[in-house]
Formats: C-alpha cells, sequence, structure tokens
C-alpha cells in the first residue's frame, strides 16, 4: 500500500487527465440512454407462461391492450354515442392498433326478419336519436352478458374503447399516439386510461423523473450532511465528485452494452450515492485525521493504511450485490446485480485513486487538521460518552437489541407478498385514475388466456370451450369470457336450437360460414383454425387470487388435455405471480449467498473466523429489524422491496469492518478496550 500511495501521488495529473477522458466518453453516450418499464419483458426467455403469452400475441393479433374509458354521462344518449363514435375512429388511426372494439362496432348476433342476422350493436354511421330507440337499445345492450361490465358499465355511465396492440410495436409510441389524438377531441375532460400498455408507458415516464429529481435531492443533502460534518470545501467536494463520476460511468456503462434502464437500475444514482460517497468520504477523513504538516507523506500514510479497509469493504460490498446474478429468477434483477457491482467498483477506484490526487493537486498552506478543530471538541465528547455507555453497560445495550429483535420478529411473521404495479402510482396519477374506474364499473384490465388446441371447428373442442369458460366463470373474480363457442352458441340459439354447441359438425361449419370476414374471428381463433383461445379478464389483483388461479387451471388443464385436444393457460395474472415467486426466491437465495460470500471473504481478509461472524451480527440485526418494520408497517414484499435485504448486507457491511479493523488497530498500539474504542468512534465513527 505505500508503494501503490507512492505512484498516485507521482502520477496525479494523469490519473485525473484519464479520469476525465473517461468521464467525458460516458457523458457522450448516455445521450443513447433508454428506459424498458416493462417488467413481463424480463422474465426468462424459457418461461412457459412467457413463451405462450408472446405467442398469442403473435397468432391472435396481440395481447396488449390500450383501453379508454368515457365517463361522466349517461351511455345511451345520442351526444356520447357520437363522442365514443369519434373516439374510436381517432383509436383506429394510430398506427399499430390492430383492433378496436366499442359499443359502435361490436360484434351483434340477433334474429332478424330472414333468420340469423350478423352484424353491428349501433351503426356508426347512422347512430339513433330517437329517446324511445336509445331506451330500446339500452336495455338490449345491458341485458347482453358479453356488452354488460365489459364495454359499458351496469349503471350505463360509463363505456370503453378498447384498441389492441400489434405485435412487434413499440408500446410507448403507440400510447404515446393515442394519448395525442384523445387529448385533442373536445371532450378529453371524460376520457380515462387503462391497461398494462399505459401502466408501462406512465411507469417508464415516471422512472426518469425520478432520476431528474430524486438523484440531485441525495447529493444535496449529502453535501450539505459533508460540509456540516467537515467544514471544509475539499471535504465536500471530493467525495461527491468521485461519487457523481462513479455514477456516471455507470450508467454510461449501461448504454454502451446495450441494456436499458429498468424500474430497478433506475435506483442505482441513489444507491451509489450513499455508497460510493462513503469510500470517499473514509479516505478523505483519514487524511483530515494525520497529523503532519508535510501535504506529500499526509496523503501517503492515508493511502496506505485507508485502502485496505476500503477494498475490503467495497469486495464485500460487491459480494452482497452480485448474490442478486445467482439468486434471481428475473432477469431485470440480475442486470442490477451486475451494474450495481460495477458502480460500486468504479467508486471503490476512484476512491484510492482519484481522490488521493485530487489532494494531492490542492496543497493547503494551512492544515486540514486546524479547519475543522472547531467542531472537533463537540464530537469527542459526544465519542468519549458513546464509549462509556457501550464499555460500562454492554448488558443494558443487549437487552435493549434483544427486545427490538423480539419485535422485529413479530413483524416478520406479518409481512405481506403482493405484486401490483398500481400501488406505485399516486392515487391521482391516470394510471390510477383509469384502473380504478375498471375495478369499480367494469371487469377489470388484467386479461387471462386459456389456449385450446385442436380442431375448433369440431363439437368436442367447442364443448370443451365451453366447459371451460363454465370452470372459470365460477371464480368471482372472472366475471366474463368470450371465446368461438360463445358466438356458435348465440347462432344456435337463434335458429331455435338453444344456447348450445350443435351436435353435428356440418352445422357448425353452415354456422361458422357466416361468420367468416368478422374481425372477432381473427382474435379467438387461428388461421388454420388448428387452436382457438378464450379471452378474459381478472378483476382482482390480490395474491391469494393469483394463487388460486395457479392452483386451480394447473389442475383443470392436466385433467382435461388428452391426446386430440390439449389446454394452457397464460396472462398477466400468471405472469405476476411468476413475478411474486422469483421475489422470493430471489430474496431467500441473495440473502444466504450475500452473507455466506461476506463471512468467508471477511474471514479470509481479517485472517480470523470469530471476526467474520461478528462482523455480520450487525448486519443480521439489522435485517430483522427491517422485515420487522416492514410487518408492522404494512409494507409488502415486492419487487421493489425485495431488493432491500441484500442491498442492506451490501452496503452494512462496510461499516462493521471499518469499525473492527481500526478498533483492532488501536488494541495492537497497546491501547485499552475503552480508549480503542473511543478513538475508534472518533475517527471511523465519524466517518
Amino acid at each position: 500500500m505505500k508503494w501503490f500511495s507512492e505512484r498516485i501521488v507521482r502520477a496525479r495529473y494523469v490519473v485525473i487527465l484519464m479520469v476525465t477522458a473517461i468521464t467525458l466518453l460516458m457523458l457522450w453516450s448516455l445521450k443513447d440512454l433508454k428506459v424498458n418499464a416493462d417488467v413481463l419483458s424480463y422474465l426468462p426467455e424459457q418461461d412457459p407462461s412467457a413463451l405462450l403469452f408472446n405467442r398469442i400475441g403473435d397468432v391472435y393479433g396481440g395481447n396488449s391492450m390500450v383501453i379508454v374509458g368515457l365517463s361522466g354521462q349517461e351511455v345511451f344518449g345520442y351526444e356520447m354515442l357520437q363522442n365514443v363514435r369519434q373516439l374510436t375512429d381517432s383509436i383506429r388511426a394510430v398506427r399499430g392498433i390492430g383492433y378496436v372494439t366499442s359499443l359502435t362496432n361490436v360484434l351483434n348476433i340477433h334474429e332478424g326478419e330472414y333468420g340469423i342476422e350478423i352484424g353491428r350493436l349501433i351503426d356508426e354511421f347512422d347512430i339513433p336519436s330517437d329517446p324511445d330507440v336509445l331506451d330500446s337499445l339500452k336495455a338490449y345492450t345491458l341485458s347482453r352478458k358479453m356488452y354488460r361490465g365489459n364495454l359499458v358499465s351496469e349503471d350505463a355511465t360509463a363505456t370503453l374503447v378498447i384498441g389492441t396492440i400489434l405485435n412487434g410495436h413499440n408500446h410507448a409510441d403507440v400510447v404515446d399516439e393515442v394519448k395525442s389524438r384523445v387529448g385533442g377531441l373536445p371532450f378529453a375532460d371524460m376520457i380515462c386510461f387503462g391497461g398494462m400498455p399505459v401502466t408501462l408507458h406512465e411507469l417508464s415516464r415516471i422512472i426518469v423523473s425520478d432520476i431528474l429529481t430524486i438523484s440531485p435531492v441525495a447529493f444535496i443533502l449529502i453535501s450539505l450532511l459533508l460540509l456540516a460534518g467537515f467544514r471544509n470545501i475539499r471535504g465536500v467536494l471530493f467525495p461527491m465528485l468521485a461519487v457523481l463520476i462513479a455514477v456516471i460511468w455507470t450508467m454510461g456503462t449501461i448504454t454502451l452494452s446495450g441494456f436499458e434502464i429498468t424500474m430497478l437500475t433506475n435506483t442505482l444514482p441513489v444507491i451509489l450515492l450513499a455508497v460510493g460517497s462513503a469510500y470517499a468520504i473514509h479516505v478523505v477523513n483519514a487524511f483530515f485525521g494525520e497529523q503532519q504538516i508535510n501535504h506529500k507523506q499526509a496523503i501517503q500514510r492515508t493511502v496506505a493504511y485507508i485502502a485496505v479497509p476500503v477494498v475490503l469493504a467495497s469486495v464485500t460490498t460487491m459480494l452482497g450485490f452480485l448474490s442478486f446474478i445467482a439468486g434471481s429468477y428475473m432477469l431485470m434483477i440480475r442486470e442490477f446485480g451486475v451494474f450495481s457491482t460495477l458502480g460500486i467498483f468504479y467508486s471503490m477506484v476512484l476512491s484510492i485513486t482519484f481522490v488521493p490526487a485530487m489532494l494531492s493537486v490542492t496543497n493547503q498552506k494551512k492544515s486540514p487538521q486546524q479547519q475543522v478543530s472547531q467542531g472537533k471538541h463537540v464530537f469527542e465528547r459526544i465519542a468519549e460518552a458513546l464509549s462509556t455507555m457501550i464499555h460500562h453497560h454492554k448488558n443494558l445495550m443487549l437487552a435493549v437489541w434483544a427486545v427490538l429483535v423480539l419485535a422485529s420478529i413479530v413483524g416478520m411473521l406479518r409481512i405481506e407478498r403482493r405484486f401490483d404495479l398500481i400501488d406505485y402510482f399516486r392515487k391521482d396519477n391516470i394510471v390510477r385514475v383509469g384502473e380504478d374506474l375498471l375495478a369499480e364499473k367494469f371487469n377489470g384490465s388484467s386479461p387471462l388466456y386459456v389456449n385450446i388446441k385442436g380442431d375448433v371447428q369440431s363439437p368436442e373442442v367447442l364443448r370443451l370451450m365451453s366447459k371451460t369458460q363454465d370452470h372459470m366463470e365460477r371464480f368471482d373474480y372472472i366475471p366474463h369470457s368470450q371465446s368461438v363457442a360463445d358466438l356458435i352458441k348465440q347462432m344456435n340459439e337463434v335458429m331455435g336450437e338453444g344456447n348450445i354447441v350443435p351436435d353435428d359438425e356440418w352445422k357448425i361449419v353452415q354456422l361458422w360460414f357466416l361468420l367468416d370476414g368478422q374481425e372477432v374471428m381473427d382474435q379467438l381463433v387461428s388461421p388454420d383454425l388448428s387452436e382457438g383461445v378464450i379471452q378474459a379478464f381478472v378483476t382482482s389483483r390480490e395474491m391469494d387470487v393469483l394463487r388460486e388461479i395457479e392452483q386451480t387451471f394447473d389442475a383443470y388443464v392436466a385433467q382435461h388435455s388428452t391426446e386430440h385436444y390439449s389446454l394452457a393457460y397464460t396472462g398477466i395474472p400468471v405472469l405476476l405471480k411468476r413475478l411474486d415467486e422469483s421475489i422470493i426466491r430471489s430474496q431467500t437465495y441473495s440473502l444466504i449467498i450475500a452473507m455466506t460470500l461476506v463471512v468467508l471473504m471477511v474471514s479470509v481478509l481479517l485472517r480470523s473466523l470469530l471476526k467474520g461472524l461478528t462482523a455480520v451480527i450487525p448486519i443480521g440485526i439489522t435485517l430483522l429489524v427491517l422485515f420487522g418494520i416492514m410487518g408492522l408497517g404494512g409494507i409488502p414484499l415486492d419487487i421493489a422491496t425485495v431488493l432491500t435485504g441484500s442491498i442492506t448486507i451490501g452496503i452494512g457491511i462496510d461499516y462493521a469492518i471499518h469499525f473492527i479493523s481500526r478498533f483492532d488497530e488501536g488494541i495492537r498500539k497497546g491501547l485499552t478496550q475503552k480508549a480503542s474504542l473511543e478513538r475508534t468512534i472518533r475517527t471511523s465513527g465519524r466517518a
């Protein structure tokens, strides 16, 4: 370390120039930084549910829907229906929208003068204005299950226009254009939005906003704290400059490697501000603690001593973050583990190279120790009081922590598991407003699909579709489903033979002929008629509901699949359940791996298994208290909070390492335990 410190001082200008050049390169790359908030896109490519979900999108014209709600007036009025028609036309004109469904273009099968008539519920070119006709239309529409709760609310005060995004089109661009077109309509104040594409698009916007607002706030707060602690401009400037460069390097690396910002990696700037600044703070604090007047020797002694605990602390922190790679199911969590580890590495390198180089080129005539002496007396009194209390009241302190741990264990047992993206939005956000309307007046916005492979014109397959729909709709949270079997049954009923699937395949083919060319058929059956899909919406996002769907549908699929036809299911609720499983798996694996690696690494580097175990005791207790607070405070374990455990290990281990390292140094110098404790609190404790 002495050799290393001498080289840093000697090559200080080279170090500064190299750091400046790399930083400028990384800054230039940030112009291409992109955001991807679609958590579903980070499921493993081999996940069967994700594969089926994407395949349904390819075969049936898309699986992502932009839902636009129109509310605030009686739907079945001439003016309101004109608004629905205009809204439908506006969404239909958006590039990337495949199908649009609304009251003014939805299919209607009914008995006409000459038998079966297949047309539209409302003629968009001849919207009725007669009150009696509108009342009759309202009564008919609300009597049909396929419309009620799907396109119009039961109280007829809200209606939906649903646009399906074609696979291969950028969802964000489609949502932007939909909002742009709809925002220019004269009744825009009556409109709200829903659907997963809208949710993810708004989440992307918030991620960018968070990066641009929270990071500067964190930067300012840490800077003010350093200014109050060091009372020296270099004590503020150099640590913050080093961590700012580390953030730029990390975000630049994400861009240059072709990755995008996710709802996890967007937290990296703030995490690195907290973690990365600590390394530089320890370096500056150690430098200010040196008593030599010789500036060069002060830097060399600082680097020679502090580099080892800084490197040790950073390595253990990196191990904590690397645990996400081994323990995670989602690609998004793995990416977070990789880039957070890189960010820590950058912070460590800059702390022991760039910061000493900057200190070396900014020599001051007045000793930095003299400049902070005004605040030293109070802090030393605090350190002395703390060390005395700890030394003489060990049992009392242990008893207090024991009570905290017991309370935390009680809290841990109350932790909920939840994965609901809607929880991340404020109540007045457009996503929350739209989803609240869909939950209150409609059948929800989370699509669920059952894919049935087999000859869809055969009575057996159509009956299986109908039976499967009956199974689905026995659950309160699946109020309605739709398949081609519904259309065949409706037509058969109009023919006077009952609302059932005909026994004769020839009859089915005849009825099918009347449906050919209808837009809805492309959404329900494959072009070669070898498979079909049942579409439904799930009204609940509770984890118990998602678990029940998985359990009951697994059993149903296994029971009803034969050599002639097979069933499989997927959808947003299923994928969210997969994400929930990955959350628990990631949390469990990453904690076990992180704690194990930290104990091993600290034990090897400090040459003592006891010290390795001692270093993780504060982290273990902190985790208990952390999860206890989450349980007692009603904070769920979800995609955001799942990271807190391993992040706590990665960050918190630094404090124990610095404390143990400084305490051992005092003991080796012949100090008593109390004196060494006081010295440790005054130096490493201060940092």
